[in-house]
């Protein structure tokens, strides 16, 4: 069989849907499929290896792409099936059949997301069409956990028999360096490394550690991501606590660099408001780092008993969990072992054995390599 893969998520930093996209073409290449990735221009970091090829497309624009360019590649590379892999991104006018991987709605459910856009209205008509015409349009929708299912079938009206949950797999954690940012010590800091965004509760995070530094005066916090429209806001929260200089914002950092970070931080808090799966609580299990997340959304489902599970509106009970587990060895060592021991649910040999069934149903295939 041969597939074809939205690159447009793949094309920068191989990050979030990036690293899905590369660990499921991967997969998929090595189970004797051809696969094909169509970039939106030259990827930084290109996926290669046996079975896998790349078309780069002629402009940066997604919609012209979706609509227009790819069909005419999946027809010129003589694909069998499409892969939208980034929550939208189905050709109204597909000329084979199309998977969709939905990994969350949150634009639907959360209020004013795009009130930070430069174009808000513009923003908010495009996601709303194009993911509610790519729903339409896949004979079968991929989503990430059963919380991003349930959501998608109440805000979409899309048929529960439509949809398959199929968990991401498990991080590879990097081991190269031991680096750290200027001024951060390993263990005497808490690290945010979701990115930032309106959802992730990062001036609820503040609040909250200013409170456990009244009681842990030499702990730091370490928020990565980049974003121009939230970051001033953010720091500006901190200098209104006074507490600026506990906070480090190292904006983007690679993966040797994130990895550094997670392996040696004295727990992972990821107090985020609404997650379609939840990433940055599986790399804390993957590092053996203490982690305490969310009771909300995809993250109950993620964290199992992995984590220690906080209302993420509640500024004191947060900060309690941080001190419990800075404080705790027990509590500490109970968190890293059970964190280890969910990991053994999520495997990428299993999501990309578990979406080739879907490549072979939705294609009319009987492949021995599934």
């Amino acid at each position: 069989m041969k597939i074809g893969f939205d690159g447009f998520h793949a094309r920068a930093d191989l990050v979030g849907i990036g690293k899905y996209i590369q660990n499921l073409v991967n997969q998929v290449a090595k189970k004797g499929h051809q696969c094909v990735i169509f970039y939106p221009g030259k990827p930084k970091y290109p996926i290669t290896g046996k079975n896998i090829s790349s078309k780069i497309l002629p402009t940066l624009n997604r919609y012209i792409n979706e609509q227009y360019y790819i069909p005419r590649l999946i027809k010129e590379e003589k694909v069998d099936l499409y892969h939208a892999v980034g929550n939208m991104g189905v050709p109204l006018f597909c000329p084979v059949p199309a998977v969709l991987t939905v990994h969350d709605i949150i634009p639907l459910l959360y209020p004013h997301y795009f009130k930070h856009s430069k174009y808000k209205f513009l923003s908010e008509f495009s996601y709303h069409f194009r993911l509610k015409s790519s729903v339409a349009k896949a004979k079968k929708i991929i989503a990430d956990s059963e919380y991003t299912k349930k959501t998608l079938i109440k805000e979409t009206g899309v048929k529960s028999e439509k949809v398959r949950v199929i968990y991401l797999g498990q991080p590879e954690v990097n081991r190269e360096t031991n680096k750290l940012p200027k001024g951060l010590k390993p263990g005497e800091y808490i690290l945010d490394h979701g990115g930032i965004d309106v959802r992730k509760n990062l001036d609820r995070l503040i609040r909250v550690f200013a409170r456990v530094l009244v009681k842990e005066s030499q702990l730091k916090l370490v928020i990565t991501g980049e974003n121009e429209a939230m970051s001033p806001g953010l720091k500006n929260e901190a200098e209104i606590l006074g507490v600026e200089d506990s906070i480090v914002f190292p904006g983007y950092v690679d993966e040797k660099e994130l990895w550094s970070l997670i392996r040696q931080a004295s727990c992972v808090c990821y107090p985020s408001l609404i997650e379609g799966f939840g990433g940055p609580v599986l790399e804390g299990f993957a590092a053996g780092t203490p982690v305490i997340t969310s009771n909300t959304s995809s993250l109950i489902e993620v964290a199992g008993d992995g984590a220690l599970l906080v209302n993420p509106e509640e500024e004191k009970e947060i900060a309690n969990a941080i001190l419990k587990v800075i404080g705790d060895k027990e509590t500490r060592e109970k968190l890293i072992e059970k964190g280890k021991e969910r990991l053994k649910d999520f495997s990428w040999e299993k999501t990309a054995k578990e979406t080739l069934k879907i490549y072979n149903e939705i294609a009319g295939y009987t492949h021995n390599n599934t």
